[in-house]
């Protein structure tokens, strides 16, 4: 088990919350008789494929940290309907632009990409994506962020990359849900409602919900998004 995997999956509380996004991903994932195709972005290990019918067609791109990308393909590498595929920038996507599939997925993914080239795999996933978007994102701003900054801050094991590199007023304006005053880095600064703004512009947004509170997504530890394609082409 890789340390991404001991760290997030081990068991506990954290575990626990962590599973939460598999399972309902897999409830948003419809699949019809005649099969369905799915592009993941952020696929990491490939965990995702242990909860939704198995597709018809499957590609996964992943950046490669943490050699969950190693994993999936040493697991993976004579399954035929599964391609793998390294990218450390939308650019490298550029030869799935004509592709298309039925669904794509972000699990725990758009928080890591920087501001100023998240919108360019936005745009990509409108391109290719024809029946639906699911994504799931961290909330990092409330008092929910407040409560998950304490844990990291003052429990061994429990800190991220980003925890020690708050300020207080930081801490002050993410718990007040003003994201816009904390400077970016991965969670540090992401506010899942700029994301949905975002995604609205290229997407119909559907559903934003909590994750475990359905109907409290600022009040949950995830969201999850459910949008479709403006333009299906």
């Amino acid at each position: 088990v890789n340390n991404y995997n001991q760290k997030l999956f081990s068991g506990g509380i954290r575990g626990y919350l962590h599973m939460l996004r598999f399972k309902w991903f897999g409830e948003q994932i419809n699949a019809p008789e005649n099969g369905y195709t799915l592009f993941e972005l952020g696929c990491f290990d490939c965990r995702s494929l242990g909860f939704i019918p198995k597709p018809t067609q499957y590609v996964g791109a992943d950046a490669g940290w943490e050699n969950g990308l190693d994993e999936a393909q040493m697991n993976y590498a004579k399954v035929p309907w599964i391609e793998l595929v390294h990218a450390r920038s939308v650019h490298d996507l550029e030869k799935y632009r004509e592709r298309r599939f039925d669904y794509s997925a972000a699990l725990e993914t758009l928080e890591h990409i920087p501001d100023h080239v998240l919108e360019g795999y936005i745009e990509f996933l409108a391109q290719v994506t024809t029946r639906r978007l699911v994504i799931s994102a961290p909330v990092e701003v409330g008092p929910v962020f407040l409560v998950k900054h304490l844990v990291k801050r003052f429990f061994p094991g429990m800190e991220s990359g980003d925890t020690d590199t708050y300020t207080l007023a930081e801490v002050f304006w993410a718990t007040m849900g003003r994201a816009d005053r904390v400077r970016r880095f991965e969670h540090k600064g992401f506010d899942y409602r700029t994301l949905v703004k975002l995604l609205d512009k290229h997407f119909i947004v559907t559903r934003v919900e909590g994750i475990p509170f359905k109907a409290l997504p600022y009040l949950s530890f995830q969201v999850g998004i459910v949008a479709e394609p403006r333009v299906v082409s």
